[in-house]
């Protein structure tokens, strides 16, 4: 099996096809130029327009004032998606924003600035290093949003058939293109697969998958029948490509709940003296 990752975007439909199936990096259709500051815009600021198109099957146009801690970045080649965990906590993927990488995140006329970590153990030469996607980023100061979005860290919510709501931009056609247009995307996947020994991959099956461009961003689980309250559960990392080019239904999620992405997120917090929603104690903003 070959991997890529996934970066920015969301999902989109998988078809049953033949070949044996293979993992691409959902960086692949062109690297992220990592020699630039990396810029976030806020997904709040887009628009829902009426007439555009869902996506070929599963995924459904969001309303982006629901995702004010969820931030988008196109770069030279490449794109990213990152969520603000806590006031100076920006998560994203490690193949997004490799250690010290500087970034910005620009919300209304103001840029905060900040720089990455990635994880120890992120490595894209082994299965187990390919799962430990994460990357935090301290800010400078607080970045000011309506609601944070709070980790679960609770790994007994996440077993084979758990429900997961994926998000992104979402191409709309079965080899990769389509979609990218700047809607924000989201749909529903359960979880086939979840993180074993030092394995951190929670693997989701179906219609709905991540696409290109959806790297960073984030999967989460609802903690209510009423779909109200939700949890970031993981960071959108690798997508599966079949031998014919077309993209499979499998989705890989490096889990923010197992052994080792705990201590990656509490250690980092401690460094820094950084909050973290659902990491360090209850923060004010932080989304239930």
């Amino acid at each position: 099996m070959l991997n890529v990752h996934a970066s920015l975007v969301l999902v989109v439909t998988v078809i049953a096809l033949g070949g044996n199936p293979h993992l691409v990096s959902a960086q692949q259709v062109a690297p992220v130029d990592r020699s630039e500051t990396i810029s976030f815009y806020p997904i709040s600021e887009l628009t829902k327009p009426a007439g555009a198109q869902p996506t070929l099957r599963g995924a459904r146009l969001a309303n982006p004032k629901d995702w004010p801690a969820s931030f988008y970045s196109v770069h030279p080649g490449g794109s990213c998606t990152s969520t603000l965990v806590g006031p100076r906590a920006l998560l994203t993927a490690a193949h997004c924003a490799p250690n010290k990488a500087t970034v910005v995140v620009k919300l209304g006329a103001k840029v905060y600035k900040g720089t990455c970590t990635q994880s120890d153990l992120y490595s894209p030469s082994s299965a187990d290093g390919r799962s430990a996607d994460w990357a935090m980023c301290l800010m400078e100061s607080d970045v000011p949003v309506s609601k944070y979005e709070a980790i679960s860290l609770d790994a007994t919510r996440i077993k084979v058939g758990t429900e997961l709501l994926l998000t992104g931009f979402g191409c709309t056609d079965r080899n990769g293109t389509g979609g990218n247009d700047g809607n924000y995307r989201i749909g529903e996947a359960k979880v086939s697969t979840s993180p074993s020994g030092n394995n951190n991959d929670i693997m989701t099956s179906g219609e709905v998958a991540l696409c290109y461009g959806d790297s960073g961003g984030g999967a989460f689980i609802f903690l209510d029948s009423g779909k109200k309250r939700r949890a970031q559960v993981s960071v959108n990392s690798r997508i599966q490509v079949l031998d014919n080019g077309q993209l499979g239904n499998n989705s890989y999620l490096s889990s923010l709940s197992t052994v080792a992405a705990q201590a990656f997120l509490k250690g980092w917090s401690s460094a820094n003296g950084a909050n973290v929603c659902g990491v360090t104690a209850s923060l004010e903003h932080c989304r239930e």
